[in-house]
């Protein structure tokens, strides 16, 4: 049944794209890059505020004093993924600064993409003091390390189930679903002529290799969403350090205590204290 599925799509959205190229292109629009949006609910007692960025207003959460860390969520996620980790931190003297990203989380918007991402973390990162620390999931491993911002950090960073190749990301989420190709390539196209920022310059792996700072991953060999296989690769012909979990997959992997093993594995010694934004009071 999946398999007719998967070719019923691949007819009709090759047809579409034949036919009605406009309308193949909204189509591709709703199917690839529309996030499974789920609203979070946070306690009363985590600072809330609104960050301002070109796209618009953004939710943000602060939490625990401390050394500054900022959590920046995967696609389909939210700053809410990070909040048990938030609440350990806190526990640890840490202070903890997330974001939902446009479409993601309880922020507005219905459709996003990596170059605005991009572009959205650049300007929070505008309005932050440096952090100590990074931690980034998913896609947002990709949002940071292709920033402006990014360019001038080098303090400690830990990347969780990376996603560091954009377009095999995008490959592989047509390819289960049975999108056809040469939609996903027109679709990649146009987003990339709309944000004027080209898919093929973004190349996250080149620009970890010139990162200057610390730089753990933590990855689980089975997650489904980002292969590890490429993290493994990147990790050997670099001085990254990796840590492996097993069976948890993409999110899971959050909750997993070897990520608050990691993060105590780095020396947070600098010293800034209460890195907070400059606009919240």
């Amino acid at each position: 049944m999946k398999k007719l599925k998967s070719l019923w799509t691949k007819a009709s959205t090759k047809t579409l794209r034949i036919l009605v190229p406009e309308l193949a292109l909204k189509v591709a629009r709703n199917a690839l890059f529309k996030p499974k949006k789920k609203p979070s609910n946070w306690p009363k007692h985590v600072k809330k505020f609104d960050v301002k960025t070109r796209y618009g207003q953004l939710n943000a959460y602060r939490y625990g004093e401390g050394k500054c860390i900022w959590l920046i969520h995967g696609w389909s996620g939210s700053a809410f993924d990070f909040w048990p980790l938030m609440q350990k931190l806190a526990e640890q003297g840490y202070s903890t600064i997330s974001f939902d990203f446009p479409a993601h989380g309880n922020s507005k918007g219905k459709f996003s993409n990596l170059q605005q991402m991009i572009k959205v973390f650049d300007d929070v990162s505008a309005n932050l003091f440096e952090p100590n620390m990074v931690i980034a999931h998913g896609i947002g491993a990709s949002a940071i390390a292709n920033s402006k911002w990014f360019t001038s950090y080098d303090k400690d960073l830990l990347l969780i189930s990376p996603i560091l190749d954009i377009y095999q990301f995008l490959q592989n989420r047509a390819y289960h679903s049975g999108f056809d190709e040469e939609l996903l390539n027109q679709s990649i196209i146009d987003i990339s002529r709309r944000e004027r920022m080209p898919i093929a310059e973004l190349c996250t792996i080149t620009k970890l290799n010139a990162f200057v700072g610390q730089l753990k991953i933590i990855h689980d060999t089975q997650d489904d969403l980002a292969p590890f296989t490429m993290t493994e690769k990147f990790t050997l012909s670099s001085k990254t350090t990796l840590v492996t979990t097993n069976k948890l997959g993409h999110k899971k992997i959050l909750h997993s205590r070897k990520v608050l093993n990691v993060i105590e594995s780095f020396d947070l010694s600098a010293t800034k204290d209460d890195l907070l934004l400059e606009n919240v009071s």
